[in-house]
């Protein structure tokens, strides 16, 4: 006998989950469906020799009281037993470029007083810049949490800016264009395609105040699922879906590998766009449609190093530590496999019982899936011999290039674990490992969005390739969708209510 839902959700990703909370919460049977061991997306965490390492969220922002992350997080109660580290408000990320270092401080006129103390005679720009990153933000009523009826006329104007010419033309500073830039490998951006209110978003996102997760971050992924389950829904591991079958342009069942069968009145979504596509018989689904979502431009992917410390041997940086290589932050722009690496990030573990030190950090930068596409095809930790030696010759060349900052890493790695393109495609769903999902591009504004409804009548998306990518664009995301049931403007007073 086939159980009957109100919602099926494909995919335990944030948005997923957050989808299940806000319809689990109106009384919907909802059951969440993920193909892995592991629920949460980019929320997932492993556990190596004593370290828990996060897969893909390292920071959040707007996290302050009043903010819009904060008034989110107090809705989906994420405050509740869980903790947050504030990052140092002096600087929570810091940025080598090409051999200099700056800071980006947490609030606006903070921002702004080291900004011009790094560029005396760029006053004007600065400020400037400041209220164009505020004039942008204004225009996106959802990014407020506003009320969604009555949209800025300017926002359409501001998708079609591009980020780097507008940044161009606040200042004739070559330095400093690349400083203001400088956030722009927390959305992969492109120079001649990444449109200004992305820029803005994420910039605005992380100024207004920056926060680590003290812990795993699969905490927030168990805090969600927790919650669908105890309010009747179901979240169910190994479940890989692998057919919708749609009938009178409705999906009427979701199968699954191990050949079973689930029935629902609507299904949402939380795979990307084109691997939905793969999930739908030719010939049920516009052919443009299709078309439209399989040849979406995807950003860059990655190539991680998770590292275990000796104690007591690397101090902890309550900051992100940025590197470019050359004069130029936009590293996905002049991205060369034979010159790499010529960028990292790096983040550190939250130290234990008052210790100065961390026990581990992450080391993160861009990679082109084609560089390990030739073992896609071999089963996962059976990728034989080549692989394990790509994998470490890589790391070992970007712990090289860590070093010429913090020789005390040298003799301080005790271990370390590698995640490449391969990995990201396997965990996280995302073809080619892409990082953040879909590009969004200046330059078709229009061909870049994805509207959380299809061409299948009960059948939506939601996550990172609707609004915008990390915690509090998927957030987004997931609101836009369920407002398709019950009306984004009342679960918008909801969460304005809660705060």
């Amino acid at each position: 006998m086939r159980k009957k839902y109100d919602k099926i959700i494909i995919g335990s990703g944030l948005g997923g989950l957050l989808c299940g909370v806000i319809l689990s919460r109106r009384g919907d049977k909802v059951l969440v469906l993920e193909k892995n061991n592991q629920i949460g997306g980019s929320l997932q965490s492993f556990n190596r020799k004593g370290c828990t390492f996060s897969t893909g969220m390292h920071y959040m922002g707007s996290l302050d009281e009043g903010q819009t992350l904060n008034k989110i997080f107090k809705y989906f109660n994420l405050f509740d037993g869980i903790e947050y580290h504030r990052l140092d408000e002096t600087g929570f990320d810091i940025f080598n470029i090409d051999g200099i270092e700056y800071k980006f401080p947490i609030g606006y006129q903070n921002f702004i007083n080291q900004m011009i103390e790094y560029f005396p005679h760029e006053k004007d720009a600065i400020e400037n810049y400041v209220s164009e990153i505020k004039n942008t933000i204004n225009t996106q009523n959802i990014y407020h949490l506003k009320s969604t009826e009555n949209a800025s006329d300017a926002a359409d104007k501001y998708l079609r800016i591009n980020a780097w010419d507008h940044i161009s033309s606040i200042t004739k500073n070559p330095r400093l264009r690349q400083v203001l830039s400088a956030l722009n490998f927390v959305y992969a951006g492109v120079k001649e395609k990444s449109p200004f209110y992305i820029h803005a978003l994420i910039n605005n996102h992380f100024i207004s105040s920056s926060y680590r997760i003290v812990g795993s971050s699969d905490q927030i992924a168990h805090k969600l699922a927790d919650e669908i389950i105890r309010r009747g829904g179901e979240v169910l591991t190994k479940k890989e879906v692998v057919n919708l079958v749609i009938n009178n342009n409705c999906i009427t069942s979701v199968e699954t590998k191990d050949n079973q069968s689930f029935e629902a009145e609507h299904v949402i979504s939380d795979l990307h766009p084109s691997t939905t596509m793969n999930l739908i018989g030719e010939g049920l689904i516009k052919k443009s449609f299709r078309n439209r979502m399989n040849n979406k431009e995807n950003t860059l992917s990655a190539f991680a190093v998770h590292i275990n410390l000796k104690k007591d041997s690397f101090k902890y940086i309550n900051a992100n530590y940025n590197y470019y290589k050359r004069n130029d932050v936009w590293y996905a722009s002049y991205y060369d496999e034979k010159l790499w690496p010529e960028h990292y990030f790096l983040h550190c573990g939250i130290p234990k019982n008052g210790s100065q030190y961390s026990s581990c950090i992450g080391l993160l930068t861009h990679m082109k899936f084609e560089e390990v596409a030739q073992w896609k095809d071999l089963p996962i930790n059976k990728r034989g011999a080549d692989y394990m030696d790509f994998k470490n010759k890589k790391a070992q060349k970007l712990i090289d290039l860590v070093c010429k900052s913090f020789p005390e890493l040298k003799d301080s790695i005790v271990d370390y674990n590698v995640s490449t393109p391969l990995t990201y495609n396997d965990y996280l769903g995302s073809p080619n490992g892409s990082m953040y999902g879909t590009l969004r591009n200046c330059n078709n504004p229009v061909g870049s969005y994805i509207s959380p409804r299809t061409k299948i009548n009960n059948l939506l998306f939601t996550g990172q390739n609707l609004n915008l990518h990390g915690m509090l664009g998927v957030s987004l995301s997931a609101i836009l969708t369920c407002g398709e049931f019950v009306g984004t403007d009342n679960l918008l007073k909801e969460i304005n209510a809660d705060d």
